[in-house]
C-alpha cells in the first residue's frame, strides 16, 4: 500500500515547504506571462485616458449627450486600470501578510484578469456569490494565486476536449468557514487520477505543458491558512473544487472603487505651495500639472532630470513628485543627488512608477521608506501624497 504523503496528513511536505517561494514565485509568473502584463507603458495610457477624461467631466457637466460618451470612455479606463494592476501585483514580489479579505472581492479580481481568455475560449462564467458573508483571515495574493490555477485548469480542460463550457463559481457560508465551489462541466477526472490529483509533480498535461506543481502548491497554500481543498468528480460530468477557509469576525465591505467620485475642485487646495513635478512623458507631464494647477498649486515642470536639478538649484519648492523611470538621470539618481547636496528636500518627494514588479526598486523604495505612486493612480492620491508631506512641515 502506498505511503500517504505528508500533506495528506495534515501539513505540507518537508520539501514543498522548502521551496514554496520558488515554486509560488514560478506558478505566479506562469499565470500572468501568457497575458503579457510585461508591457507596462500601458499604465500610463490607462491613467491619462482617465485623467483627460476627468478633466473633461468637470468642463461638460451639463451637456447629457457628451457626459454620457464621456461616462463610457471612464468606465472603460477603470476596467483597463483594474486588469493593469491585478496583472502587475501578480507579477510583483509580495511579504506574505494575512489580512481580513473578502473573498468575493477576490474572485471578481480575478475574473477580471481571465476574462478574454475564458470568453475567447468560448467559456461562460456563472458567479453565485453569497451576500453578507464573513470576511477571511488571509493572504489575499495567495488566495488569488490558487483561485486563479483552479479556473485556468477548468478552462484548459474545458478548451481540450469540447467546443463550449461553463464554469460555476458559487460562495456560501456554514458554520465557521467559508466556502468557494469551483465548478466546470469539462470531461472529468478519471478516478485513478483523483487519489493523485494534489501530489506534487503529478500532472496529465502534455510534457512541457505542466509541472505537477500547481495543484500541490494550491494544497499547500490553502492549509497554510487552516482551510481544506478537495475535488469531486465523476468521468463526463466535470469536476467540482471546493475550498474551504476559516471566517473571522466582520462582513464583506463594498469596494471602494465602486463608490462614486467626487470631481468637484477645491481651487485653494495648494494656495501658496510650489511643486516640482518631473517627468520624461510631456503629455502626462501637462495633465498633472493642469490637475494641481486647478486645485491652486505653483507648478514647475521638468521633462528629464538633468533639468529637474537645475530647477532645484534655482528654486525652492514645497515638495517633488518625480517619475522612477525615465531615460538619462532617473528618479533614483535625482534622489541620491538630493540626499548629497538637499538633504532638506529627502522626506519631500512623492514618486510615480508603472514599473512595480522591478525587485530592486521595490527594496529600494522599502529600505528609504518612500512614498510611490504605482500607475495608473487617480490624481486626487497624487494630491492627497503631497498634502501628507507639505502640511506637517515648515515651507523650506
Amino acid at each position: 500500500m502506498r505511503k500517504p504523503f505528508a500533506h495528506q496528513q495534515g501539513r505540507p511536505p518537508a520539501r514543498w515547504r522548502g521551496s514554496r517561494r520558488l515554486t509560488f514565485a514560478a506558478l505566479s509568473l506562469t499565470a500572468v506571462l501568457p497575458l503579457r502584463a510585461e508591457n507596462t507603458n500601458l499604465t500610463d495610457e490607462v491613467r491619462l485616458l482617465r485623467e483627460e477624461n476627468a478633466l473633461l467631466q468637470q468642463q461638460v457637466k451639463s451637456q447629457g449627450a457628451h457626459r454620457r460618451h464621456l461616462d463610457l470612455i471612464f468606465k472603460a479606463s477603470q476596467r483597463c486600470r483594474k486588469i493593469v494592476q491585478s496583472l502587475l501585483s501578480f507579477a510583483r514580489r509580495h511579504q506574505p501578510e494575512r489580512k481580513p479579505v473578502s473573498v468575493n472581492k477576490l474572485i471578481e479580481d480575478v475574473l477580471e484578469i481571465v476574462a478574454y481568455q475564458l470568453r475567447t475560449s468560448n467559456v461562460e462564467v456563472v458567479c453565485r456569490l453569497g451576500t453578507a458573508l464573513p470576511v477571511v483571515l488571509a493572504d489575499g495574493h495567495q488566495v488569488q494565486q490558487v483561485l486563479l490555477n483552479l479556473i485556468n485548469n477548468a478552462r484548459q480542460a474545458i478548451e481540450a476536449h469540447q467546443a463550449a463550457g461553463r464554469i460555476t463559481i458559487t460562495t456560501e457560508t456554514s458554520g465557521q468557514s467559508v466556502h468557494i465551489h469551483i465548478q466546470d462541466n469539462g470531461p472529468g477526472i478519471p478516478p485513478e487520477n483523483l487519489k493523485r490529483i494534489f501530489d506534487p509533480f503529478f500532472t496529465t498535461k502534455e510534457v512541457g505543458k505542466g509541472t505537477g506543481l500547481g495543484l500541490s502548491l494550491c494544497y499547500g497554500l490553502i492549509k497554510e491558512h487552516g482551510g481544506n481543498i478537495a475535488v469531486t468528480s465523476q468521468p463526463g460530468q466535470g469536476a467540482m473544487f471546493t475550498i474551504d477557509l476559516p471566517a473571522t469576525e466582520g462582513t464583506q465591505t463594498v469596494d471602494s472603487n465602486a463608490k462614486s467620485s467626487d470631481t468637484s475642485i477645491n481651487h485653494r487646495e495648494g494656495a501658496g505651495k510650489k511643486i516640482l513635478l518631473v517627468d520624461d512623458e510631456d503629455i502626462l507631464l501637462e495633465l498633472v500639472r493642469d490637475d494641481l494647477q486647478h486645485h491652486g498649486y505653483e507648478v514647475l515642470t521638468a521633462n528629464n532630470g538633468e533639468a529637474a536639478l537645475r530647477v532645484l538649484h534655482d528654486h525652492p519648492v514645497d515638495a517633488i513628485c518625480c517619475d522612477l523611470k525615465m531615460p538619462g538621470l532617473n528618479g533614483r539618481q535625482i534622489y541620491d543627488w538630493i540626499c548629497a547636496g538637499r538633504p532638506d528636500y529627502a522626506r519631500r518627494i512623492v514618486f510615480m512608477t508603472g514599473d512595480i514588479i522591478n525587485p530592486s526598486l521595490q527594496y529600494f523604495l522599502e529600505q528609504e521608506h518612500l512614498t510611490c505612486l504605482n500607475k495608473p493612480f487617480p490624481l486626487r492620491d497624487l494630491r492627497s501624497a503631497l498634502k501628507n508631506i507639505i502640511n506637517p512641515a515648515v515651507r523650506i
